[in-house]
């Protein structure tokens, strides 16, 4: 069968999947998210409003199967939809179960997500964000120096073969941050502790609302930088007749890095502007520092896969444009780039061994998708992905070349604790000589079905 027509009927799949669910769906009752009910039952509806916290939960569980694997490994082996991350392993698995405790800034701008409008609060406020996931989605939560190390989380933090043929489970923190705000300038938020990057488009949590649309993720969240440790200032730089616009800068100890494996921080900032009527989103953000091992610091391995003595700049740029058409029909468009610094006479690559004289990778992703009702929506996604030096996309490939994946899926709000995420994905490699990523190496191109279900409490 083509890949055209294998692309067509994945299409016809998932939208009969979602229109025969969707039935039944559009008949529920629309209530309020159930996002924090357990906590209310336990210590009362008026907790949150009496102390500003919000306690909220989700798990989230989810199956899946590909067409290569037969032809390479056992579904059993654990990780065997590599390079596809969100879904790694095929069949059922806990991808994660999540706690969040959090008190809300009262701000006119949300660090890492936007500035808003109306007008400036003059007064100071605080708040923080705690979380703690236990699942398969905690391997890659896990942050080196912090719970990456944790006794629960053995032998997968040394063994990663052992861990994935046992669909070993994880406990991680993602985030664990303070945040406050001033009223100064036009409204200014700074934010203290370990938290997600903001850049890019996705974001590992299941949380909602979030970009995370599909169950399956681009390959573009793998080669970002996800979560950092250290500090971040956001803050309006004007709200008028020509829009919004924010600007944030931070200095952090690098990507998933508690405890520095160099001596050099990163920077991190973005600019995020808004259309006066909120439709328009447009995003630039990008993280910039020194990412090698240094020879007298712990090998941070596979977010640090260069062993150095001199300092190498990682640089990484994203832009996003998002656009709300009308209440139904919105597109969100990335394009990234991304490059490594390298010194062949002083850095050795740790997995190939070799000497490391740099790498780069780029790549566009576009997201359609159409409201029909208040509780279906249908998603199509498109990517490539070019990663000539098979350096960004690890750990889940080292195959250099280029990535090319079309996703069709939907988001059935079945109740106000339990959405349903039904997909078809194909994913097919260019540009690579011959070398083959799916299937334990002997395929050159997957089919992978996924459906999982995020349970609010």
């Amino acid at each position: 069968m083509s890949k055209y027509r294998c692309v067509f009927m994945s299409c016809v799949a998932a939208s009969f999947l979602g229109s025969s669910v969707g039935v039944w769906a559009q008949g529920a009752e629309e209530e309020a998210w159930g996002d924090g009910a357990l906590a209310r039952s336990m210590f009362g509806d008026d907790f949150e409003q009496s102390s500003g916290v919000r306690i909220k939960g989700v798990a989230q569980i989810g199956w899946s199967h590909n067409d290569a694997s037969d032809a390479g490994w056992s579904p059993n082996d654990g990780h065997t939809n590599y390079p596809v991350v969100g879904a790694n392993d095929e069949g059922f698995q806990l991808n994660g179960i999540q706690l969040t405790a959090e008190k809300s800034l009262k701000s006119n701008i949300l660090p890492r997500i936007t500035p808003l409008p109306g007008p400036k609060p003059e007064e100071f406020s605080w708040g923080f964000t705690a979380e703690l996931i236990y699942g398969r989605n905690g391997l890659m939560a896990g942050m080196y120096g912090f719970d990456q190390q944790w006794a629960i989380n053995r032998p997968g933090n040394d063994d990663s073969v052992k861990a994935a043929t046992s669909h070993q489970n994880y406990l991680a923190a993602p985030q664990a941050y303070l945040q406050f705000y001033m009223p100064v300038l036009d409204g200014l938020a700074v934010t203290v502790g370990r938290f997600g990057s903001g850049v890019g488009y996705e974001i590992p949590p299941a949380t909602r609302p979030s970009p995370n649309f599909f169950y399956t993720h681009t390959y573009a969240l793998v080669s970002q930088p996800d979560q950092v440790a250290g500090v971040l200032v956001s803050t309006n730089v004007f709200r008028n007749n020509y829009g919004l616009l924010a600007a944030e800068l931070g200095v952090v100890n690098g990507r998933q890095n508690w405890q520095d494996n160099n001596a050099q921080k990163s920077a991190l900032g973005a600019l995020r502007w808004r259309s006066p009527d909120m439709r328009t989103w447009v995003d630039y953000s990008f993280m910039s520092g020194d990412e090698q091992n240094d020879l007298d610091h712990d090998i941070q391995m596979p977010v640090s896969r260069i062993l150095s003595d001199t300092g190498l700049r990682r640089d990484h740029h994203s832009l996003l444009v998002r656009h709300h058409f009308d209440e139904r029909w919105m597109l969100a468009v990335e394009g990234l780039s991304g490059k490594q610094r390298g010194n062949a006479d002083h850095s050795i690559d740790l997995i190939t061994g070799q000497p490391f004289s740099g790498a780069h990778y780029r790549g566009a992703n576009a997201t359609l998708r159409y409201k029909s009702s208040k509780l279906v929506e249908y998603g199509v996604r498109v990517e490539r992905f070019e990663d000539p030096d098979g350096f960004a996309l690890l750990p889940t490939t080292t195959v250099a070349g280029s990535y090319n994946a079309v996703t069709v899926g939907a988001n059935l709000n079945l109740h106000p604790h339990l959405v349903v995420r039904p997909e078809i994905r194909y994913d097919w490699q260019s540009d690579n000589d011959g070398v083959r990523a799916y299937g334990a190496g002997r395929a050159e191109h997957q089919t992978t079905f996924s459906i999982d279900a995020l349970i609010y409490f």
